[in-house]
């Protein structure tokens, strides 16, 4: 076995090399960061030219694997740290995943991305029977919060499920009645909050009135980087006991996304339901903001419809998202329908 070490700027780079080394048949064995935390570097192995034929999947295919999960990262414009770190989670699986994709006849690419984003996010989909707490969409100005929130109340009715709906969007102009249109069509009663107090008085008569019903809150837009209207919502919240969900579109910078994930985890949100998937072809920001506030991955919107679009995401379905088999050009709902389950 000959085996080299490779210093590069980014994985992509580093698979070039070693090919262009050690040739097809190489195989990444480790991967760290380089020094000063700049750069990558991966230790790659080769063995004998003249390897038996035993129907196991050839060396070179483990590294075609890393290539196509490097390669979509870097298109979706993930950051090189959190894209280090699921690279280094998914090349020791790559072989073994391998295989077992060969005897079960599935892609490997996708199920060596989905086992290192199950190694670095966690998943939990919205409850839809646990009606022990509200649940509470917060999230910035814009990014689909009651929509989302007429998504959750129509599926409960489909699913014969009762439901309440609160909003403190008071402020916004047409919040009220946007919400209160969606509400109608349901046969459902719109209760508002205009403050804590009645926020807190709202919920409490919601759930004496229907003691198994879901209750749904949806809040007003807040600007993460305004500390006064932070601190406002989360007065609000620390009024109630809700499950707090930030809402969040894709294409966003992925700064901004960071930083817009931890400013709602402050105040006590833990997991991230994504939007406006049909308008966006990168997915790198979403990476971020689950990844810097320690959030968890829930549900995906990909369209404004009410009646359909919003779906329970997990490893593999986001990996194919992030790993299509159609072009990368095609839209995210395209991809969206490709991944379901």
């Amino acid at each position: 076995m000959r085996m080299k070490c490779f210093n590069a700027e980014s994985m992509p780079e580093a698979i070039r090399l070693v090919r262009g080394e050690l040739g097809d048949n190489a195989i990444i064995i480790s991967s760290q960061r380089g020094e000063n935390g700049r750069g990558i570097r991966v230790t790659a192995a080769v063995e004998g030219a003249n390897e038996p034929d035993n129907g196991v999947p050839s060396v070179d295919e483990p590294l075609d694997a890393i290539e196509a999960i490097a390669d979509a990262l870097d298109r979706h414009g993930t950051p090189g740290e959190l894209a280090e770190r699921l690279l280094r989670a998914a090349t020791p699986l790559a072989e073994r995943l391998l295989r077992a994709a060969s005897a079960l006849a599935v892609d490997a690419p996708v199920m060596t991305m989905a086992a290192a984003l199950d190694s670095v996010f966690e998943f939990e989909p919205l409850p839809e029977r646990d009606v022990s707490r509200p649940l509470a969409l917060v999230g910035p100005p814009g990014s689909g919060k009651t929509v989302t929130v007429a998504k959750l109340a129509a599926r409960a009715v489909l699913a014969n499920r009762p439901v309440n709906v609160i909003t403190t969007d008071t402020m916004r102009a047409g919040g009220v009645d946007q919400l209160a249109a969606f509400t109608r069509i349901l046969d459902l009663d719109l209760q508002t909050a205009l403050d804590a107090d009645t926020l807190s008085d709202a919920l409490h008569a919601a759930q004496l009135a229907q003691k198994d019903a879901l209750t749904l809150i949806d809040t007003g837009g807040v600007n993460p980087f305004d500390q006064h209207e932070v601190r406002e919502l989360d007065l609000l919240l620390k009024a109630i006991d809700a499950d707090v969900v930030l809402v969040m579109p894709a294409g966003y910078d992925c700064e901004e996304a960071a930083e817009t994930g931890r400013a709602f985890c402050r105040i006590g949100a833990h997991r991230l339901l994504v939007t406006r998937l049909d308008a966006a072809r990168r997915l790198g920001s979403v990476l971020v903001a689950a990844d810097s506030a320690k959030l968890k991955f829930c549900d995906l919107s990909v369209t404004p419809h009410v009646a359909e679009g919003l779906t329970a995401i997990n490893p593999v379905s986001l990996a194919r998202l992030l790993l299509p088999e159609i072009p990368p050009e095609t839209s995210v709902v395209a991809r969206f329908e490709a991944a379901r389950l």
